[in-house]
């Protein structure tokens, strides 16, 4: 099985949860579709595989320029509604921010990972995991499958898979600009070059004075005066307590219990001394 979360949306963009509503592929998204397919391509699985969707249209799309490369571009892309992204009920289309603002504390403690279960009128995790496990068990009734779906999605299945616990499942890495392969109880992640790529934050750690020394994938380390660059307050944090919390969440961005977050790119604009864009508070 080769596994692939959908393209960079615009909400993915803007750091903001979609859940069942849906957003366009950014132009980012877009590339990183693309070059998955060239990847696909190339897989000695790919030529006899099945492809199998989300209905969701960000899947939708992403399956489509998936198939646009593959040796054999018109094979149809079967829709599953098993595929869908968790349901986040009154939740859905919010940022981080604004969730903590309405659920304060979701996003802290060691069941933070979890929180899209606690949204209010959304889905529980035994439904979700149900559904996953389903779908799971039949796709391993065939040779090869090509899967697109969506990042809670992604996790659940490759822990179902695995056999690992919920609380590690959920706290995998959902990137855009990967494959992961499933064969033989193993996963391989299988990494794709896009032109347009995503700053990827591999490490953030909080210093005094509201200062972070982030460091990225590409080598860059910068150490982030968010008082000097941003004209940030503590108060924005809550306190200093609140401020050395800060972790990366699953849109790569820096964040904070509060909510609070920098974008990657903005992140990466700031360690490389660039001015970031207007929109950089997410």
């Amino acid at each position: 099985m080769l596994l692939i979360r959908h393209g960079e949306t615009e909400a993915n963009l803007n750091l903001c949860h979609q859940g069942r509503h849906d957003s366009p592929l950014t132009e980012r998204g877009v590339a990183q579709a693309t070059a998955i397919g060239r990847l696909v391509r190339m897989q000695p699985e790919a030529a006899s595989a099945m492809m199998i969707s989300s209905p969701q249209s960000r899947a939708r799309r992403t399956a489509e320029l998936v198939r646009d490369h593959l040796e054999k571009p018109t094979i149809p892309i079967q829709l599953d509604e098993r595929l869908c992204e968790v349901s986040i009920g009154g939740w859905e289309g919010l940022s981080q921010q604004e969730i903590s603002r309405l659920a304060p504390g979701t996003f802290e403690g060691e069941e933070r990972h979890g929180w899209c279960f606690r949204a209010p009128g959304g889905e529980s995790y035994d439904v979700f995991e149900a559904r996953i496990r389903e779908w799971l068990s039949e796709a391993a009734e065939n040779p090869s499958v090509i899967v697109v779906t969506h990042g809670t999605v992604a996790r659940v299945l490759r822990g179902l898979y695995l056999g690992l616990p919920s609380s590690t499942a959920l706290a995998l890495p959902i990137p855009q600009d990967k494959i992961f392969r499933l064969s033989n109880g193993a996963i391989e992640e299988l990494e794709v070059e896009v032109g347009l790529k995503m700053p990827r934050i591999v490490k953030v750690t909080p210093l005094t004075a509201l200062q972070l020394l982030v460091e990225f994938d590409d080598g860059v380390i910068g150490r982030l005066d968010l008082g000097k660059h941003l004209s940030l307050r503590i108060e924005t944090f809550r306190d200093e307590a609140t401020f050395q919390q800060v972790t990366i969440n699953d849109f790569g961005a820096v964040c904070w219990p509060t909510g609070f977050a920098l974008s990657p790119d903005t992140a990466y604009d700031l360690a490389r001394r660039r001015q970031p864009s207007k929109d950089w508070l997410r």
